[in-house]
């Protein structure tokens, strides 16, 4: 089967403005955000540290007098617009082509499919999905205006085009850090050959494509809470002619047999969950792994232990003024503690940070 074009397709116009808006971003991540930690390493440090008589030990101690400096308020101001600018740029192209993308979406939904979508009405999405517009996205990630609205997933879509790249990350724009995974799947278990995979806040499936392409022999399981998000990853999977069976479900409840996965994966899922929630889920994928099955876990690699205090501080704007409530949070989480917790055998248990596609992951799981 021939690959179709991309449901979010920019024309020149919307394309030019889109590319504005990554030029802003590339400048709010690089030079913008330099600045903030030469001011922070040249004067906001030494200031602190003479004032208490001791170097600062967490970034709360330091964060009212970084903030108060003119490359931070620049830095926040910048970094809030471009995102405001993102999302109008996207929305053009989403108007625009959402009716040719449902009326595609409900096409693939009439003919032979290769894989399949199962909503469920009865789905609720839990916090901070239901209550949080994440990276701001208009109406959030579960919102949907009608049953078969694929604007979320249009807007998730143009905007991992800019965000993404905007953070030197060009893979994780075009397969979702996929190739990531397949890596470590790789180089924790060579030769692995699932036959059932379980992935865990799929989105609208990006990472999916190559590793449903790595694993063509495997069933392929994808679970999310969004419904506009499952509608848009089905529609790119039949367009790629990719059997991969997308679910209404959560992570926390997956509503699969026990032991029933050989592998179980998810990609940037844990960052927008909660305190209540993460523990729930690894508990989950402990549940529904099969004996000598293998669970690997791609995230945001924003943890303290690795971070200077001006980048935390950078990191803790986020849960205010982006819409990503559990990111400092989940900053201080050492997730082979919560493997462990679980759990997962001590001996089987992995977390650590990789390089991939231009950024850092953190990389954690057990098998």
């Amino acid at each position: 089967m021939s690959e179709k074009s991309s449901p979010y397709s920019p024309n020149f116009t919307e394309k030019t403005r889109q590319d504005f808006v990554l030029s802003l971003k590339r400048i709010a991540n690089g030079p913008v955000q330099q600045r903030v930690r030469e001011t922070w390493s040249g004067e906001v440090l030494p200031a602190v540290s003479r004032a208490r008589g001791r170097a600062p030990q967490h970034w709360r101690e330091v964060a009212a007098p970084l903030a108060q400096t003119l490359p931070y308020r620049q830095w926040a101001v910048f970094t809030h617009h471009s995102q405001t600018m993102m999302w109008q740029a996207v929305e053009d192209t989403t108007r625009r082509v959402v009716p040719e993308a449902e009326r595609r979406y409900r096409d693939a939904r009439g003919g032979r499919t290769r894989g399949s979508l199962e909503l469920d009405p009865d789905q609720t999405a839990p916090g901070p999905i239901s209550d949080t517009e994440i990276h701001r996205q208009p109406q959030g990630y579960a919102g949907q205006a009608h049953g078969e609205d694929l604007a979320p997933g249009l807007r998730y879509h143009g905007a991992t085009l800019i965000y993404s790249v905007g953070k030197g990350r060009t893979h994780a724009a075009t397969d979702g850090r996929g190739q990531l995974l397949i890596d470590e799947i790789a180089k924790r278990r060579p030769g692995f050959k699932p036959r059932r995979i379980l992935d865990l806040g799929c989105g609208i499936g990006l990472h999916a494509q190559p590793i449903a392409l790595a694993f063509p022999e495997a069933e392929y399981h994808a679970i999310d809470v969004a419904p506009g998000l499952l509608r848009y990853a089905h529609l790119l999977a039949e367009d790629r002619g990719l059997a991969i069976h997308f679910h209404q479900r959560d992570a926390a409840d997956t509503r699969f047999e026990a032991a029933s996965f050989d592998l179980v994966i998810s990609n940037i899922l844990f960052h927008e969950t909660s305190h209540e929630r993460l523990p729930r889920i690894l508990r989950e994928c402990r549940r529904v792994l099969a004996p000598g099955g293998l669970a690997v876990h791609a995230d945001v690699a924003t943890q303290s232990n690795r971070l200077g205090l001006d980048d935390q501080v950078m990191n803790a704007w986020q849960d205010r003024w982006n819409g990503e409530p559990f990111w400092s949070a989940f900053a201080e989480y050492d997730m082979r503690e919560q493997l462990l917790a679980a759990g997962f055998a001590a001996e089987s248990v992995f977390a650590e940070h990789v390089k991939s596609g231009g950024g850092v992951s953190y990389v954690f799981g057990a098998g």
